[in-house]
């Protein structure tokens, strides 16, 4: 089979042509680095079939991160992607035309090593914007090779270009390895600028007159005072948005959930089947579903911010907070998918070249509040104010400061003790031009992550719900394996004011955060059988100690439980995903017991310390 591979500078728009060719609907985000691995796809609208390979984001040929180590390996052989083929047939060379200096040197590079290429022309509309636009055929000229303008985000120019790559494989031999270059010089890297000073030169456009804009954005929100205090600005509007919006899709999504149950209540035949769904399978279900709608608006809002570009001017303010704790820029946008999901943050940690850097932000990411965590906050939340959704929804964006100030703490500590030499090559990022975005692709995009966090965490939920029915029921609710195997975790939770149903759903947490709450919604449900239709915050505003008969939800606890979450590390699949990142087993399982161990002696002394000001 044919390998068409797509190379290029990072956020130069391979990605989105990448899914034109291939039908496919990887994510596309206007952020330098955002591809840390190879994607596969086969070719589609061609007169011929072939493998269409998409590479992380490199400027040159020798990688200084792991995740252009990745993109070189992949162009030089990509057989452990694809058996039996130890060279691409053709290389399709990306070129931002918007900024083309840099993306042409890659080319000129890859010339000498002698990879057979065509290349594609991007942005063709922000480059005529900016009047920088290139004359292909004048470039042509100049490079010897095939060049087609091509638009990724419409498809324009696709058709040509694949027409063009069909000639030349049809009129080619077989590839020949390329030889790579072991390392470049500086006074090769000056040439190979100078180089592609003079091609830019001659291939633009005549009538091309560079533009400025009157007012470039950029002078306010790169401001090291201004733009922090703007960037601050946006993340709170960002968090508020969050937990504001969602209100009323979530009150529509429980009663959803109710109407089902009392449904199932009535159609399913009395006994097992009926006690399951109603005790069991629709309480531990509504009890995490319902916190969807903010998991969606999350992911909408990251889209946003991805999208118009202004996430790598984030990433230039807040570099410096940054350096002070060990990191710097290269290192925000990780830590800020770690508010989505660790595990794709742990790997976009690979664009970070420095191994001390790496590190500490892998180690750090999980103090992050993932969205995991979000339904376990919500019912905490809403347990400490009760009726009272705007005093929740600055609790929310405590939360998450907190966990960005908690981060923080740990990196300057965890920078301090690491043996690790620090990088010296500084951060540097190419910005991307400021872009409306793609409302369409912003919406799908949010939909396909939020029906994803769904896919996966509903199976979990599924198993969880129906595994805690079983133990709560039998051999009777009484006497149930749960509460034997909660009582003997009780003495673990009792200095955070909980009992063995605490226990057990911590326990269940393990499996994935959320699960918390399902567990208890299934707990609570099997204890009070002839009220299982209840909502659970109900049954938990008047849930007693087992032991002690006092309030099992009070401020204390309550607050005690929010501590632990935000630093306690128990997804198991971040733990895999660590190892396999760092490749050690032992860093990971300190991380992982740390991380517990701190999370229980923080809200222990939270606790302890709210008691002694007479707080219940």
């Amino acid at each position: 089979m044919t390998v068409l591979a797509l190379a290029g500078q990072a956020n130069g728009g391979k990605t989105s042509l990448f899914n034109w060719l291939t039908g496919s609907r990887a994510k596309t985000v206007n952020y330098p680095g955002a591809t840390v691995d190879c994607a596969l796809g086969a070719l589609r609208g061609a007169s011929f079939q072939a493998h269409v390979l998409d590479t992380p984001g490199i400027l040159s040929l020798v990688p200084r991160s792991q995740d252009e180590a990745v993109a070189v390996q992949a162009l030089r052989n990509p057989s452990a992607l694809i058996p039996e083929s130890s060279v691409p047939d053709l290389v399709i060379a990306v070129v931002d035309m918007s900024q083309p200096h840099r993306p042409l040197v890659l080319v000129h590079q890859m010339a000498r090593a002698g990879f057979r290429m065509v290349v594609a022309l991007t942005m063709p509309d922000l480059a005529e914007r900016r009047g920088c636009a290139l004359d292909p055929v004048r470039l042509s000229d100049a490079l010897n090779l095939p060049v087609h303008v091509v638009n990724g985000r419409t498809g324009e120019g696709v058709p040509a270009l694949l027409e063009s790559c069909g000639r030349i494989l049809s009129n080619s031999s077989a590839p020949q390895a390329p030889v790579l270059p072991e390392g470049s010089s500086q006074d090769e890297i000056q040439s190979d600028y100078l180089w592609a000073e003079k091609v830019v030169e001659h291939a633009l456009h005549r009538e091309q007159v560079q533009r400025k804009l009157s007012f470039d954005p950029d002078r306010i929100l790169l401001n090291p005072w201004v733009g922090f205090l703007t960037f601050a600005l946006v993340m709170t509007g960002f968090f508020w948005a969050i937990f504001a919006a969602a209100a009323p899709l979530q009150d529509g999504v429980e009663l959803l959930f109710t109407a089902l149950a009392d449904l199932a209540a009535r159609v399913a035949p009395a006994g097992f089947l009926a006690d399951l769904l109603k005790e069991g399978i629709f309480p531990g279900f509504q009890a995490v579903l319902v916190f969807v709608p903010q998991i969606a608006i999350l992911f909408f809002m990251l889209g946003v911010l991805e999208d118009t570009g202004y996430l790598a001017r984030g990433t230039v303010v807040i570099d410096r907070p940054l350096s002070m704790l060990g990191l710097n820029g290269r290192s925000f946008v990780p830590l800020l998918s770690g508010f989505a999901c660790a595990i794709p943050a742990m790997m976009a940690a690979r664009t970070i070249p420095g191994r001390k850097e790496r590190l500490l932000t892998l180690l750090v990411i999980p103090l992050m509040s993932c969205s995991a965590r979000l339904p376990v906050y919500g019912l905490l939340l809403a347990l400490l104010f009760a009726g009272n959704p705007a005093m929740a929804s600055l609790g929310m964006t405590a939360i998450y400061l907190g966990s960005v100030l908690i981060g923080s703490l740990a990196c300057a500590l965890l920078s301090r003790s690491l043996s690790l030499p620090a990088t010296d090559a500084g951060f540097q990022i190419e910005l991307p031009a400021w872009r409306m975005p793609m409302w369409r692709t912003v919406v799908i995009s949010a939909l396909e992550r939020t029906w994803g966090y769904v896919q996966r965490a509903g199976g979990t939920i599924f198993a969880i719900s129906i595994v805690f029915w079983l133990l709560n029921r039998y051999p009777t609710p009484e006497h149930s394996f749960a509460l034997q195997a909660g009582r003997l975790l009780e003495p673990l939770v009792a200095p955070l004011g909980g009992d063995w149903r605490i226990a057990v759903a911590l326990l269940a947490a393990f499996a994935a955060r959320e699960v918390f709450v399902s567990a208890l919604a299934v707990v609570f449900a099997v204890q009070a059988s002839a009220d299982a239709t209840a909502p659970l915050l109900e049954s938990l505003r008047n849930a007693t100690h087992a032991t002690t008969g006092l309030p099992l939800f009070t401020t204390a606890t309550i607050a005690g439980l929010v501590v632990y979450f935000m630093i306690s590390m128990q997804c198991l699949s971040t733990f895999a995903v660590f190892r396999k990142e760092w490749g050690s087993w032992r860093i990971a399982s300190l991380q992982l017991l740390g991380y517990v161990v701190l999370g229980w002696l923080l809200a222990v002394g939270l606790i302890q310390g709210l008691h002694a000001l007479g707080v219940p």
